[in-house]
């Protein structure tokens, strides 16, 4: 008798993604090589290890209720299903889409190539990672909105955060104003940790590696760093959740990312805890922006533009990432930089200011191939997937769209950086300094990226261009020409 079976991907970690009618489950752990856009990705060793383990847990809790569940390390989803298949008398699979497009591309590809063996595989859509579907976003929006616009559509209609007549808690749909602080007393936050489950003791021996900082493996993990974060990190995450520190890359901030992302825990589950609780307006609506907003918005946007994104590089910049990118971090003289790319080798972590407005910022001064930069962030982060990566580094930090989602270029000069971090403090360029040989690389390199690129700033900040007539252009970009010798 032919029966049916649920492939289980690596981003679908929790129950809610299952069919619970079907007898049989399969998870392919996939040790082989993975191809993006006609190049080989090679994802970081931490995800690897999360996706192994968070399979693992996820198959003997389902044999543990009785379900015939097998847990597979092959070089191919197809090998690994196959296997199941003929060793179970399957006939079809089913799957939950994947978010990853190149991940549904080979799925495709995947389906035929089972079609042969007298496998069907059935798609089903994705009700759990997002809080609507892409085809709803589309029906609502001919063409993606200001995120803004978009973030109010959601927060009435999940009424999150509003009255009964829809208006915001508080009266205000955004605190960001109150969330760009530096507190020069912050201690080390102290960070949420779990012991190692047995998935994630076999993971770290298959890949002979050791995770660095806690990532929950299993959804009771997930859940109880959730509970840590409301109960010891909420009430100042929006004051500082801008701020960086060298001896702190983690603030308040959640941690959270990789275990949504992987589908240990809902979005929707996550916002609505963080809602209901009791604490400042700024805290609550500044970390439920991040997700009901950014997070949901670069989905659907990516989805929207995908076909196009990688095709754009709107200022045609084409130089490689710097060595230090990959390794030997120390050759990069800039603290900022230094301290935030080790932290993102080391730890496969930094968070969202440092990567856009540190690791970003310097490669779109610097004209780095956003298209380079876009394959290190999915190297390099463990809560890297398709749809949050490439929009907010192609898009976003990068302006390679030219301007479908940011209005402007997301640049700044060392002001920026020393407001809102300790890291000029303990560097050895000056950061007040333009024009002399110590000064910071930002700030020359910003004022060349201005007067190079004024019609990108002409219409939304002419105050840049007005200043940019008090600046000695020849000489800061002379500095920049030194400067981008050395690297």
């Amino acid at each position: 008798m032919s029966k049916t079976a649920q492939f289980i991907l690596y981003n679908q970690l929790r129950e809610d993604y299952l069919d619970m009618s079907l007898e049989h489950f399969c998870y392919v752990h996939h040790t082989g090589k993975i191809n993006f856009l006609e190049q080989e990705l090679k994802l970081n060793t931490a995800s690897k290890v999360i996706d192994y383990a968070g399979g693992y847990n996820l198959v003997e809790s389902l044999q543990k209720s009785g379900k015939n569940a097998e847990f597979i390390c092959a070089a191919n989803f197809f090998e690994g299903m196959l296997t199941f298949a003929q060793k179970n008398n399957i006939s079809s699979f089913i799957i939950i889409k994947p978010v990853e497009n190149y991940v549904f591309e080979n799925i495709l590809k995947l389906q035929k190539k089972l079609k042969k063996q007298n496998i069907e595989l059935e798609m089903r859509e994705d009700t759990q990672s997002f809080f609507i579907s892409h085809a709803l976003f589309e029906k609502q929006y001919s063409k993606p909105p200001v995120m803004e616009n978009f973030y109010r559509y959601m927060r009435k209609k999940f009424e999150i955060m509003v009255d009964n007549d829809g208006n915001p808690e508080g009266g205000s749909w955004n605190y960001d104003s109150e969330n760009r602080s530096f507190d020069k007393k912050h201690q080390a936050t102290k960070l949420f940790s779990g012991d190692k489950n047995e998935g994630l003791q076999k993971a770290e021996a298959f890949y002979n590696f050791e995770l660095k900082i806690f990532q929950p493996t299993k959804r009771e993990e997930a859940l109880l760093m959730l509970n840590y974060f409301v109960q010891n990190h909420l009430e100042r995450f929006g004051e500082l959740e801008d701020a960086m520190y060298q001896n702190d890359p983690y603030v308040y901030h959640s941690m959270l990312s990789t275990s949504i992302n992987f589908g240990l825990l809902s979005p929707k589950e996550v916002v609505l805890r963080v809602a209901n609780t009791d604490t400042a307006l700024n805290n609550k609506e500044g970390f439920i922006r991040q997700i009901l907003g950014w997070r949901e918005y670069m989905y659907h946007f990516f989805q929207h533009y995908k076909d196009s994104m990688y095709l754009r590089n709107h200022f045609e910049h084409e130089a490689d990432l710097p060595d230090f990118f990959w390794s030997q971090v120390e050759k990069s003289d800039m603290n900022c930089l230094t301290t935030t790319l080790k932290q993102v080798q080391d730890e496969n972590f930094s968070h969202h200011i440092q990567r856009l407005m540190v690791i970003g910022n310097f490669s779109l001064l610097t004209e780095r191939d956003p298209h380079e930069l876009n394959r290190w962030f999915f190297e390099y982060y463990t809560d890297a997937f398709e749809w949050v990566v490439s929009p907010n580094v192609l898009a976003m930090s990068q302006f390679s769209d030219g301007g479908r989602l940011a209005t402007k270029p997301y640049i700044a000069s060392a002001n920026y950086i020393n407001k809102m971090s300790d890291y000029c403090k303990n560097c050895s360029y000056n950061y007040k300094e333009k024009y002399t040989e110590d000064a910071c690389p930002f700030n020359y390199l910003y004022w060349a990226f201005v007067d190079r690129n004024k019609t990108a700033f002409e219409g939304r900040q002419p105050f840049v261009i007005s200043n940019l007539k008090k600046i000695d252009v020849e000489k800061v970009q002379e500095l920049k020409s030194k400067f981008m010798k050395k690297l």
